[in-house]
């Protein structure tokens, strides 16, 4: 009976820390190079990416607890130095590859991102797929559909399957249901690696309070499905557009929570996480070993740099 209830206990421990580790952000440096301190003060928030290999670090030092995790964004990425104070685990393959407006996606034949993939499966990390479009996503002849196939064919790996969902009308069911079919799909782990809720034909037509609304619903849907690993709210940062942007932004310029941020922290609390948990706040940087052709460096072998631009 004891043996039965610590397993339970285990179990149960097991659960919840897995559910803490699952809520990310992806986000962007501020011209103040303090973006990394709001992330780290962020309770129950596991992860970042920012669409770089590099990582954002802060005037104060860095103080890692919060897990960074890489993107080779682009072609030009492929052979970048992936800069780390501790050493990266996971990797994010192209940004959107089946469009190509600017620096913001990938721009990417299928044919092209194949024959580049093998130089990512080298780093010897766990490697997410590419994150296309929500309509290349699915379906015969779609840009993933057809990678996947290829890999599959030639036996390339994928360890996880990076997806973006942007919601038009805060359908939670809607996204469940799609989220489901990724998985029958591709038999894969699921990190949803950008997801809000905008008309991208009316980026403004959205109010915050609709996003914080969404926000909440979809992370606690998420929290749900056993196949979901990782999620990351797009973005932390306001959009950086100009005119009307879209209204996402977890801070405004100054770092001020808006609704969604408010809302955002609110069901992070909620989650709880594993890191306050423990107590422990890690500030020696580790260095990491190089991997094959492209190394993983620490932040003091390379020279500090102030990130403020989005590669996004």
């Amino acid at each position: 009976m004891i043996r039965i209830l610590l397993y339970l206990m285990a179990t149960l421990f097991l659960t919840q820390t897995a559910m803490a580790q699952k809520a990310g952000v992806g986000a962007w440096e501020n011209s103040r190079n303090t973006t990394l301190e709001w992330i780290e003060d962020r309770p129950g928030l596991e992860w970042y990416y920012n669409w770089r290999p590099d990582q954002m670090w802060h005037k104060g030092g860095v103080s890692r607890t919060v897990e960074f995790v890489p993107m080779i964004h682009n072609a030009g990425d492929v052979n970048k130095s992936i800069v780390s104070t501790r050493r990266a685990k996971a990797l994010l393959g192209f940004n959107e590859p089946d469009r190509n407006n600017g620096s913001h996606q990938a721009g990417l034949s299928v044919d092209k991102a194949i024959a580049l993939w093998p130089k990512l499966e080298k780093r010897g990390l766990r490697l997410g797929s590419p994150a296309t479009t929500q309509d290349e996503t699915l379906g015969r002849g779609s840009w993933q559909q057809r990678f996947m196939a290829e890999a599959d064919r030639r036996g390339l790996r994928v360890d996880f399957m990076a997806v973006h969902y942007y919601s038009t009308n805060g359908d939670v069911a809607a996204f469940r249901n799609w989220l489901q079919a990724v998985h029958s799909a591709y038999g894969r782990p699921i990190w949803v690696t950008e997801f809000a809720m905008i008309d991208w034909a009316r980026p403004g037509a959205v109010t915050y309070e609709q996003n914080a609304k969404f926000a909440e619903s979809a992370i606690a849907m998420m929290e749900t499905l056993p196949f979901v690993e990782r999620h990351a709210w797009f973005a932390a940062n306001p959009y950086p557009w100009n005119g009307q942007a879209p209204r996402i932004n977890l801070v405004d310029k100054n770092l001020n929570p808006t609704p969604v941020g408010l809302a955002f922290d609110k069901v992070l609390t909620r989650l709880g996480g594993s890191r306050v948990a423990a107590g422990t706040r890690e500030t020696t940087p580790q260095t990491a070993t190089r991997l094959n052709t492209a190394p993983t460096l620490s932040l003091p072998a390379v020279q500090k740099k102030r990130f403020s631009k989005e590669t996004r």
